[in-house]
């Protein structure tokens, strides 16, 4: 009578244990806080606080600088030869902003994990750079840049709409305080490389009178909210002559001959 009141287990199979297994590695995975497109159990994308103050000497300061934020943006293990040898660590790269124009990225080599994170932030926070923006925080307008073999195309897009990029470009869009810009990413993808286009990228704005006496042109704007009526955001100056088109040189061209 005590052995029936005993409950049974029955003993799991290899296909359950294997499909429990399997469930628990897709939920490590996506349950994470790093935010989309990172799909890993690392640290990769995610915040890493403040930066420390400097001070005048250049050390660091006990408080922290509360107007910044950092994000983790690469942590992957390698193995590479200095002059004293091989040796083996962590690759890292941090980026730290303050959503309002400033941005920098700090990239590192160190054995341990933490040591490098704070290594890094704090070469990011040492070396910030400004990023020019409209008034509404966007890109004035459509522009690419190149690294090697890595190209970024962007363009801004309507007020409603969130930043669209690759993982890491999202990261450093958000960081530096850019909105409604989409950005698409050719060629290879690597963090050195993309953190690096971004910078070539981002850095050549021209402001509408530039590219007015660059060009000796009208810069004109089409706007589809107002049914593609056009708008004068710049004239040249009087003096500038205007540069000519490609179709221009080639009419001129069969005119002479």
């Amino acid at each position: 009578s005590q052995l029936a009141d005993v409950p049974l287990q029955r003993t799991p199979r290899v296909k359950d244990v294997k499909n429990m297994l399997r469930a628990q590695k897709s939920a490590d995975m996506y349950n994470s806080y790093s935010g989309r497109g990172w799909t890993h159990t690392t640290a990769r994308g995610e915040s890493f606080g403040p930066p420390r103050k400097l001070l005048e000497d250049g050390s660091l300061d006990v408080d922290y600088d509360t107007r910044f934020n950092s994000k983790i943006l690469q942590v992957d293990y390698r193995e590479d030869l200095f002059s004293k040898g091989k040796a083996s660590g962590m690759r890292i790269t941090v980026a730290v902003g303050n959503g309002k124009g400033l941005l920098g990225v700090g990239m590192t080599f160190h054995p341990r994990l933490r040591e490098g994170l704070l290594e890094a932030k704090e070469y990011a926070y040492r070396q910030l750079v400004h990023f020019p923006m409209t008034e509404a925080g966007s890109i004035p307008y459509a522009t690419r840049g190149r690294y090697h073999s890595t190209e970024l195309h962007a363009i801004p897009t309507y007020s409603h709409q969130e930043n669209k990029a690759q993982r890491v470009v999202k990261e450093l869009l958000d960081l530096a305080g850019y909105k409604n810009v989409a950005v698409k990413l050719f060629g290879r993808n690597p963090v050195e490389s993309v953190v690096k286009a971004f910078f070539v990228t981002f850095q050549n704005f021209e402001t509408h009178q530039q590219q007015a006496d660059r060009l000796g042109r009208y810069v004109v704007q089409f706007d589809p909210e107002t049914y593609f009526m056009p708008t004068v955001l710049a004239k040249p100056k009087d003096d500038t002559k205007p540069v000519p088109f490609s179709a221009e040189i080639h009419e001129s061209s069969q005119t002479i001959k």
